[in-house]
């Protein structure tokens, strides 16, 4: 059967000063009145029910976790017991969907996300599964369809185009057939955040996709592909299941799982395996990184402008971000350009949109100064 495991254990350190420790940016309604993680439960929704979503997140997150999914099973909740990165995290997953279902299919997507239409994400998914389904030892990731040359986002090169054989349709709304443009590629190489001048270059290849951070697999070739790959991951694990019945469990899971290496899926599998396939989206896909997301989700003013905020006055402005949720704050502006701004009650940002990598530094200063996120 298939499952989706979303990933909702990440900070958000470049959302400050609305994204917080305790408070991170899926748990915020970033881009429309839901929280970005609510939003990626109702999309995955559409292709698996509700009891088959898994929802890895950290201890500290947990309790806010549940309290905005309360509608969710309470076993839907796995909660890492420290944070090592994806890797771990998606291999504690699918053991544990391996327990109960051995040809179990895992999709999994961070929560983080903006992806639209719903409908066009479930008939992508769709054509995922029929990709597993023709050759079970096969990775699917997702490409996106680069827009512009951007140095914040790593790379999937594509290599051959593959044939997929329509199947009967498994999704509420799918045809059950692919388009006469090929959409399915074998993955050549995946490349990091490259400089603007090298993503430049990657837009005129024309064979390059932004990594959209999403997987589908069967449970089973990633458990094993970890344990080819990354045995500093997977032996951990291993321990922790064959643990499983003891009384000591919930001290050999903390134990075990403290012990596996702090590693992404993509270093840990991904660039190592020799059967990785890239679908191309048909959705519109944005991962919501920074507050220059926001010019790409909201439209701007004939000054190139992007506000987020019900009282705003940009007088003699170009290029600037302005958010502010209270609709009671008048944010003004006068004679600036190509500023971040951002209002909370307890904090504001204002910062040049080019040094948006470097917000975490201010977050550095906070804990040095021995001061609080929140007053």
């Amino acid at each position: 059967m298939l499952y989706a495991v979303i990933l909702a254990g990440g900070s958000g350190t470049r959302l400050w000063p609305e994204s917080r420790s305790a408070l991170p940016k899926q748990l915020l309604p970033i881009h429309g009145s839901q929280s970005l993680l609510r939003a990626t439960v109702v999309r995955a929704s559409q292709f698996v029910p509700y009891e088959r979503i898994i929802i890895a997140t950290s201890r500290d997150l947990a309790p806010a976790v549940q309290e905005e999914l309360s509608f969710l099973p309470r076993e839907a909740l796995l909660v890492e017991p420290a944070p090592r990165n994806t890797a771990p995290c998606i291999g504690l997953a699918a053991l544990r969907l391996l327990h109960n279902d051995p040809e179990a299919v895992m999709v999994v997507m961070p929560a983080d996300h903006v992806i639209e239409p719903q409908e066009a994400f479930a008939s992508d998914i769709d054509l995922a599964v029929q990709v597993i389904e023709e050759d079970p030892t096969r990775l699917v990731t997702f490409g996106i369809v680069p827009h512009y040359p951007s140095p914040s986002f790593g790379y999937i090169e594509r290599g051959e185009a593959l044939s997929v054989a329509p199947a009967s349709p498994t999704m509420p709304g799918s045809s059950g057939s692919m388009e006469d443009r090929p959409r399915v590629f074998r993955a050549k190489s995946f490349r990091e955040k490259p400089s603007i001048q090298v993503a430049e270059g990657y837009l005129r290849a024309g064979n390059f996709y932004w990594n959209a951070g999403i997987f589908v697999w069967k449970a089973k070739t990633i458990w094993d592909l970890l344990k080819r790959h990354q045995p500093s991951v997977a032996e951990p694990l291993a321990r922790i299941l064959s643990s499983s019945q003891s009384p000591n469990f919930p001290q050999i899971l903390e134990s075990e799982f403290s012990k596996a290496e702090k590693i992404s899926i993509d270093y840990a599998v991904m660039e190592k395996a020799d059967n990785v396939v890239v679908v191309e989206a048909q959705f519109r896909w944005d991962d919501v990184g920074s507050w220059r997301s926001l010019e790409r989700l909201l439209p701007a003013d004939n000054c190139g402008n992007v506000s987020d905020a019900e009282r705003c006055l940009l007088l003699d402005t170009t290029g600037c971000i302005v958010r502010c949720r209270d609709p009671r704050h008048l944010v003004a502006t006068l004679g600036v350009d190509n500023l971040v701004i951002v209002i909370t009650p307890d904090a504001t940002l204002v910062a040049r949109k080019d040094r948006e990598e470097d917000i975490r530094k201010i977050l550095d200063k906070i804990a040095e100064s021995g001061w609080r996120e929140y007053l």
